[in-house]
């Protein structure tokens, strides 16, 4: 783990305005800098970048964050990715904390030089294979075949990587060097390197001198058109090959590498950043020539799977994107079968916040050879005719059997009660539960889904003499929880002043009147109040369930508020009403006489009241109208 000492102190080190400013025009706005958002598409701009809390925020969409969020919202990155490429800009090495001893930190520091390293030789190799395409006629005959342009070329770095056995050799002096195994530019045959022994067999160049080690050396790529891979900095961590003739395997990739897994890969995430962002939504494909040849079509926010069925990191990657990912899949038996083992992968991830939809395409086409014969806009209208998850599940639940029957009914039950089971408790599978309980004719303990009924919860229910009442008590509870909400925000924004607040005299009546979810934010900001701001308050958050209540909470509490806009800009921010320490005195008090009020309350409701009764009620009543009389002139009506 990342020790939450060095964030705070990276985050200062930072001038947010200039790093947001590398990949948005920002033009200054009082004391603040603003543009057109990144996030979302606009034509005024809402985005907002502030230096004094070094924190962004866009008006129109919402996106708020830091310098580190801002990396892992625009190039997708993953909280230590963001950290590590932060660091890396301010000549930073990021610490561990436990660490177990000093050999593993210059382990680290091995590792990351050596990916550092094979970045540089794959870029070199890349561009290389740019510069050939140019000369080779059949490979841009090829491209041109497919309605492949030169733009779309340029815009995807393809290139081609020429016949000969070495040629590599001409970018790169020390051939020898064995690094370019690592990177898996170049395959070592025999003895020198067992590394890949998992990579289809090649046949080896002959070997006119046997004692030298060049001759048993060879370009893993050859006579193939190349796409490049790029990794959310944009660096190039692998390649896709095409062959041009019937050379098999038709499509290789490059193998495991320091910097390149395949199985958490997709082909075109960093070109379709923008289009991901301006459609709200992101398409799957299996093929690389789909991602290119729908970009022309004008449909960009399409990546690719690398040759392998998709994977629960795929899932984790695209959910960082967006909350909108459509699959799509040949519609032949095949194709049933892709989405079925997809539909396993992403289960676990299914919540309302995650819209997936399975889209199957005729089963003689791919993407890319349907949108060529039949338009961009009959393969929108597919897409969005395209099932959702939920009704998917039903439907594998259903494959192959008859509702008609009672065998069917009960096989298609039993399909569906593994299914659900992948699925984390959540509303969402509440809803499928209850549809397949309809369609199948049984109910949800035979799906495996515990009913609220069964759980023990029931709703309850105001009785209608004293629904009025009822009304009232919630108008109440709503101002309480005004109230505490507006202390989160408050500390949201000013971590340091958690300790002023519970050491206040009032305090432990007010935390009587917190919400269960207000109280698990409360005491979350407290283990993290040594944070110098918002800023590293909103980096640990990076580090916790995004789908968790907390952080829900925390997101929605962390938005600008202009209410309180004026309170944060005070100079004097330590008395005098207007300020951080008028707000949050009067908002404990105000929660602290509804507490008063309450024990009052009970007590007095006693069938028999004895003398100390009588004189904590006294007690309590003296105390609350001297709460009252500091609270004067302020609005405390909704608790009086």
């Amino acid at each position: 783990m990342i020790p939450q000492s060095f964030i705070d102190d990276l985050l200062r080190r930072v001038d947010i305005v200039d790093l947001v400013g590398q990949h948005v025009s920002l033009k200054k706005a009082g004391s603040n800098f603003s543009g057109l958002c990144p996030f979302h598409n606009e034509k005024s701009p809402s985005f907002s970048v502030s230096p004094a809390k070094q924190f962004y925020h866009c008006f129109g969409c919402g996106a708020h964050g830091t310098a580190i969020g801002f990396l892992i919202e625009h190039l997708g990155l993953s909280f230590p990715q963001a950290v590590e490429e932060l660091a890396r800009r301010q000549g930073l090495e990021v610490p561990q904390q436990q660490e177990a001893s000093e050999s593993s930190k210059a382990d680290r520091k091995t590792q990351a030089d050596l990916r550092s390293r094979l970045e540089a030789r794959m870029r070199e190799a890349a561009r290389f294979y740019q510069r050939r395409l140019k000369d080779s006629p059949q490979a841009i005959d090829y491209l041109r075949n497919r309605g492949i342009t030169g733009e779309s070329a340029a815009r995807y770095h393809l290139g081609y990587a020429p016949p000969g056995w070495q040629s590599l050799q001409a970018v790169f002096a020390d051939y020898q060097d064995n690094e370019l195994v690592q990177a898996g530019l170049v395959i070592a045959t025999e003895a020198q390197t067992d590394a890949d022994s998992s990579q289809v067999m090649q046949p080896a160049p002959p070997v006119a001198h046997p004692q030298e080690t060049t001759a048993r050396r060879y370009d893993r790529f050859r006579s193939r058109i190349m796409f490049p891979i790029l990794g959310m900095r944009g660096e190039v961590i692998g390649f896709g090959a095409r062959t041009l003739g019937d050379d098999t395997p038709k499509y290789l990739n490059s193998p495991e590498t320091p910097i390149f897994t395949k199985g958490g890969g997709l082909y075109g995430l960093f070109e379709a950043r923008k289009a991901i962002r301006e459609a709200g939504e992101i398409w799957v494909v299996e093929g690389y020539m789909d991602v290119v040849v729908l970009a022309q079509y004008g449909i960009g926010h399409v990546v690719a799977t690398l040759g392998t069925a998709t994977t629960a990191d795929h899932l984790r990657i695209l959910s960082r994107q967006t909350s909108r990912i459509v699959v799509m899949f040949d519609g032949d038996t095949a194709g049933q079968k892709a989405a079925a083992r997809a539909l396993e992968v992403m289960l676990p991830f299914a919540s309302p916040r995650l819209q997936v939809r399975f889209a199957f395409l005729p089963s003689d086409h791919d993407p890319d050879s349907f949108v060529r014969q039949f338009g961009r806009e009959s393969l929108l209208q597919l897409v969005e005719n395209a099932p959702p998850l939920s009704r998917f599940v039903l439907d594998r639940a259903v494959a192959g059997q008859s509702l008609d029957f009672a065998e069917g009914r009960a096989a298609a039950t039993a399909e569906a009660k593994r299914l659900l089971a992948l699925m984390a408790d959540s509303p969402l599978k509440a809803q499928v539960a209850q549809d397949a309980a309809r369609q199948f004719q049984t109910d949800l303990q035979a799906l495996g889904v515990v009913s609220a009924r069964q759980s023990g919860f029931q709703p309850r229910r105001p009785q209608p003499s004293v629904a009025a009442g009822a009304r009232s008590s919630a108008l109440a509870q709503g101002s309480l929880r005004r109230q505490a909400e507006r202390m989160l925000q408050i500390l949201i924004q000013v971590p340091k002043a958690y300790q002023s607040v519970v050491e206040h005299d009032h305090f432990p009546l007010a935390r009587e009147q917190f919400a269960q979810d207000h109280l698990q934010l409360l005491d979350w900001i407290g283990s993290h109040r040594h944070s110098p701001s918002q800023a590293g308050l909103y980096e640990a958050a990076q580090r916790e369930d995004p789908q968790s209540g907390l952080v829900l909470l925390f997101q929605r509490l962390s938005l600008p508020d202009p209410a309180l806009e004026a309170i944060f800009q005070a100079d004097n921010q330590e008395a005098g009403k207007g300020n951080v320490g008028y707000e949050l005195d009067r908002a404990i008090r105000v929660l602290a006489v509804r507490s008063m009020q309450k024990r009052a309350t009970d007590l007095a409701a006693k069938p028999e009241l004895r003398p100390e009764d009588l004189a904590a009620l006294r007690q309590l009543q003296s105390e609350i109208q001297e709460l009252k009389a500091i609270l004067r002139g302020s609005d405390e009506s909704s608790i009086m």
